[in-house]
């Protein structure tokens, strides 16, 4: 063992030590939400071990795909599944997805077969026995510029590795702590936050650093939201920041109940965004004033962006119920919220199509198809065999 490895052995014990003091906390990693993504009459989902193109009209499988990835221990060496649940990236004829091992899958779109996989090289701390050093668990969803696919790998670095050749990545970038926030790409600069309280912007063609926001005392751990200049970005220090996107200088802040895991969704310059507390504020982003007279109150921890679509919030909590609410006066559509027992919701919904596309955790179902104007069940997705 050198002494190189001494100080990353260190740091991925803190890193642990951090997952475990916020699971004390009531605030666990997200280490199973299910990612989605629209394509051609279909969607796209991860969830934990496996990934499927689920047909939009009738939620019948297109495909399923399982990736493997290499795994070693005192007892020798081996495949196992990789865990699959940050959003993929889709775009020609293509759908990546990452792994919490920090690996690359392209999968073609129409079959589900593997194209290609890539795993960024980590320090082998034990040669004689060829164990390597164990990345930190990923969760942010891989994105597209270009001919470039842009993700979070092992060991906290960020890549852009060319979708052709996808050998050895053009970039790499040290990002000094976990991402969990799947990043946003806007014209040339690449966004994301990070649980060391960083926001950080690149140049998308080098990798380089444009600049860091710092001011927050708490983990940015959503994705950032672009709008009229402005990165929007939730913290675990209570606030939501509003950071100019070309300079990195706060614009202003504001002050939640609690923490704010997810960026806010942007309607004609309305923010809806909310916190660990259940709360979802309507915010007016010109004045930072609030739009309905209180907060919406979910009753537990709304920690993914809502869904809005003609005048209408989709709002999911961890407790497992869908709401729908008034955009407009935060009053609610339904007679009741949309219930599963004993599952959380903590990815956004989609509509497309038609149906409102909800995926949950902790339940056999991992997609329902409702229908939007009163969250009737047209149909859901049960993977075959499980």
């Amino acid at each position: 063992m050198t002494h190189r490895t001494i100080p990353r052995l260190i740091l991925t014990m803190l890193i642990v030590l951090a997952a475990l003091t916020l699971t004390a906390c009531g605030q666990a990693p997200p280490s199973a939400w299910p990612g989605l993504t629209p394509g051609d009459g279909v969607v796209y989902l991860a969830a934990t071990t496996g990934a499927y193109a689920i047909n939009v009209a009738d939620g019948s499988q297109k495909w399923p795909y399982e990736a493997k990835v290499p795994q070693t221990s005192l007892f020798g060496s081996g495949l196992a599944p990789a865990k699959l649940h940050a959003p993929p990236a889709v775009g020609e004829g293509v759908v990546y997805f990452g792994s919490d091992e920090g690996a690359l899958f392209a999968v073609d779109a129409a079959t589900g077969a593997q194209k290609w996989e890539f795993t960024p090289s980590t320090s082998t701390l034990i040669p004689v026995l060829n164990i390597k050093e164990k990345p930190t668990p990923i969760f942010a969803g891989p994105v597209l510029v270009g001919k470039r696919v842009i993700f979070v790998g092992a060991l906290n670095k960020i890549y852009a590795l060319n979708t052709a050749t996808h050998e050895k990545p053009d970039w790499e970038f040290e990002a000094g702590s976990p991402v969990w926030g799947t990043p946003l790409v806007v014209s040339d600069t690449i966004y994301f936050g990070t649980l060391g309280h960083k926001l950080i912007a690149l140049d998308a063609e080098t990798g380089k650093e444009r600049w860091i926001f710092d001011k927050p005392t708490g983990a940015l751990a959503g994705s950032p939201v672009f709008d009229s200049g402005m990165i929007y970005a939730g913290s675990f220090d209570n606030h939501l920041y509003a950071v100019d996107a070309a300079s990195g200088n706060l614009r202003w802040e504001f002050d939640a109940k609690n923490w704010v895991w997810e960026g806010p969704t942007v309607v004609s310059d309305t923010l809806y965004f909310g916190d660990v507390s259940g709360n979802l504020y309507a915010l007016d982003a010109a004045t930072q004033t609030l739009i309905w007279p209180k907060p919406f109150q979910a009753g537990s921890a709304i920690r993914a962006a809502p869904l809005y679509a003609d005048g209408v919030l989709y709002v999911v909590a961890d407790g497992g119920a869908l709401y729908a609410l008034d955009a407009a006066t935060g009053t609610e559509r339904w007679p009741q919220p949309f219930k599963v027992p004993n599952a959380r919701f903590l990815t956004t919904p989609l509509m497309r199509d038609g149906p409102l596309l909800l995926a949950p955790v902790g339940t056999p179902i991992l997609l329902y198809g409702l229908d939007p104007a009163n969250a009737q069940v047209q149909w859901q997705f049960k993977p075959a065999g499980k």
